[in-house]
């Protein structure tokens, strides 16, 4: 199946196809799309690499696994290309920004390669590579002071659709922020994207109401620390110190936009969360009642081998200005379990955390060592089996709390978002409450995509609750 990434106006379309695949976080899917929106103009969207003359891996290089989970697609597109010669594939990315010399040379497949820093540089790689007949590497970060936005998207709202594959308009990414300037000794992500570069505050608002004349309902805004996002517009005397700082007042001015959307935000670094950030739940309703706020460990020994810049007691102080704002809000996390030299009571009190906060949900995961990290380097790493346990524990420790959590749910009136229709159920529809949990509603009569209504729980489970519509 193809999917046309022109406006159906067009009398003209691309002849050539492109399929992208996409792995990690959020930031790698609004990626995809701004690299669909650079090849607009000479590919349409194919679902199917095998239809595909251009095929594109977005990387993810957080763990080691989604790595070699690369390397494994590689060896399949391998075996494609050689039956499809005119086949061109890119690898774009974490990866491609760490590893890329070295896959460059050991894995010939590959027609380009190209960081996360050079994505908008895609077009120009494609063209070199078909006129030398040469493999094209672009990584590194360009020496500009603020990303660049699709300015295509930005100037014609009404004219270009670029959805990546399997995602709909209805909720979508708006890039702020990229890099981070912490420097976790666990954490790849400064190698791989960068120091902090944030985008001005008027081009934020243009990509957002792009998305919104597009019948955007929920804006994501997206940064590997959001938080910190204007520090650097700050430095350069690009904008003024205020009161609250630079993401609180694009937060506010955003906020004033007149249409009925919900605007939610991630990730954000503990350490620079700050009060005022968390009083502006209890004021706006289109904030939600749902917040990520990544601890990775319940220790004050692992966080400071981990350079997290805060203590379990002031991440506690965080959780508490949050509930104070709103009492009912919904906390989820991101945990490390196995981290360098982390004994039985560094786990244990990383626990008692989960115990008490009562996440809603969390990502946990075992510690993977990753090159160009200091805690590769650290003694005293953990034994895997005692990772596995670990891991196990905490999650079943979560998911029985996920599910009290649910089921207090039962019977409760929610105002849910309605994102996609099932694929599986005939007339079932999913969207997400102000507290981001998932909901399913069965609805024959009218089609629900896009619409923002009142619901009944009816029942719950781990992942998912069921809700009959209330009448609007």
């Amino acid at each position: 199946m193809t999917v046309s990434l022109q406006d159906p106006k067009h009398t003209m379309a691309p002849q050539k196809t492109v399929s992208i695949e996409t792995y990690g976080c959020q930031m790698n899917v609004a990626d995809s799309e701004d690299m669909l929106a650079a090849l607009c103009d000479e590919y349409t969207l194919s679902t199917s690499a095998e239809k595909s003359d251009l095929v594109i891996l977005n990387t993810c290089h957080i763990r080691e696994k989604a790595y070699h989970k690369v390397v494994s697609r590689l060896g399949k597109l391998r075996l494609l290309k050689e039956k499809h010669h005119k086949l061109r594939i890119v690898v774009a990315g974490c990866v491609a920004q760490a590893e890329g010399k070295k896959m460059l040379r050991s894995l010939p497949m590959i027609d380009i390669i190209v960081g996360p820093g050079r994505i908008h540089d895609l077009k120009t790689l494609l063209k070199d590579h078909e006129r030398y007949k040469t493999p094209q590497l672009a990584i590194g970060f360009p020496k500009k002071t603020t990303p660049t936005t699709d300015t295509q998207e930005t100037q014609e709202p009404q004219t270009k659709l670029h959805l990546h594959p399997g995602k709909n308009p209805v909720s979508r990414f708006v890039t702020i922020q990229s890099g981070c300037d912490n420097y976790c000794t666990f954490c790849v992500v400064p190698h791989t994207r960068g120091h902090e570069i944030s985008v001005k505050q008027e081009d934020v608002h243009k990509k957002v109401q792009s998305m919104l004349a597009r019948g955007a309902q929920e804006i994501f805004l997206l940064g590997q620390n959001v938080n910190s996002y204007g520090a650097d517009l700050l430095r350069e005397g690009i904008i003024q110190a205020s009161k609250n700082g630079p993401f609180y007042d694009l937060l506010t001015s955003l906020l004033k936009i007149d249409h009925h959307f919900r605007l939610r935000f991630t990730t954000s670094n503990p350490h620079d969360f700050t009060y005022p950030l968390s009083q502006l739940f209890r004021h706006h309703q289109r904030l939600g009642k749902y917040y990520h706020l990544p601890v990775q460990s319940g220790s004050a020994h692992i966080l400071q081998a981990m350079k997290r810049k805060v203590t379990p007691s002031e991440y506690m102080e965080k959780i508490s200005w949050l509930r104070e704002s709103i009492k009912d809000m919904a906390i989820s996390t991101d945990i490390i379990v196995g981290f360098p030299g982390e004994s039985d009571d560094d786990f244990d009190a990383t626990y008692a955390m989960v115990q008490e906060v009562q996440y809603s949900f969390i990502y946990a995961f075992r510690y993977s060592p990753r090159n160009h990290t200091p805690a590769k380097r650290f003694a005293h790493q953990v034994d895997e089996d005692i990772k596995a346990k670990r891991l196990l524990a905490l999650q079943q420790l979560q998911d029985s709390i996920t599910c009290k959590l649910n089921e207090k749910e039962i019977g409760q009136t929610r105002e849910v978002l309605f994102l996609y229709p099932s694929s599986k159920e005939k007339h079932a529809y999913y969207g997400r409450t102000e507290h981001f949990r998932l909901v399913k509603v069965v609805s024959p009569k009218q089609p629900l995509t896009g619409k923002i209504l009142p619901v009944n729980i009816i029942k719950a489970s781990k992942t998912t609750l069921e809700a009959q519509l209330l009448s609007t």
